[in-house]
């Protein structure tokens, strides 16, 4: 899918998008139908709209995911990843989850023997991965859960060392 809604079989009123469809140059987007778009007052303007540069930029990023299919590489490399911390992360006692959508990936962390969140667990995952060379992210509501998202341009070879990486530290935790 190009769109993350597309895979829930819905269509949403509205699609915004940013920071990504301009690989990096400043850039956003609305789509909606006509119906709605023309109920908004087009009073404001913005200080990126029509910038030449973003645009072509963005349009260069549509074109190579659409030619080198970045969704489908994202989705197999996302299977990939939590193939390899499947097996560690259900062998854990203060790990409660693997979960995601394709090279999205979150491991929630919990308290040894209990489903309630430890935060503390994350943060020495996310610092030692780090040590490690290896860049994750903290969030969810209580800060326990660690968010893993490579970029979609990622090889094979990558998503095998982030694994070793990962499986190494958890399977030290005890």
């Amino acid at each position: 899918n190009f769109w993350g809604y597309q895979a829930h079989g819905m269509t949403p009123d509205i699609l915004t998008f940013a920071k990504g469809v301009g690989n990096g140059l400043a850039l956003g987007g609305v789509v909606a139908g006509a119906e709605l778009m023309d109920s908004l007052p087009g009073n404001s303007i913005s200080t990126f709209g029509g910038n030449p540069m973003s645009s072509v930029g963005a349009l260069a990023t549509i074109r190579y995911m659409l030619e080198h299919d970045t969704q489908g590489h994202a989705l197999a490399m996302g299977e990939r990843l939590a193939g390899h911390l499947r097996p560690a992360v259900e062998a854990s006692a203060v790990l409660a989850e693997l979960r995601g959508k394709g090279l999205m990936l979150a491991i929630e962390t919990v308290q040894a023997g209990s489903l309630e969140p430890d935060s503390g667990v994350a943060g020495r995952i996310m610092e030692q991965a780090r040590a490690a060379g290896l860049l994750i992210g903290k969030g969810g509501l209580y800060g326990n859960v660690l968010r893993i998202a490579p970029p979609m341009t990622v090889t094979e070879a990558e998503i095998d060392e982030a694994a070793d990486v990962l499986v190494r530290i958890i399977e030290g935790l005890g």
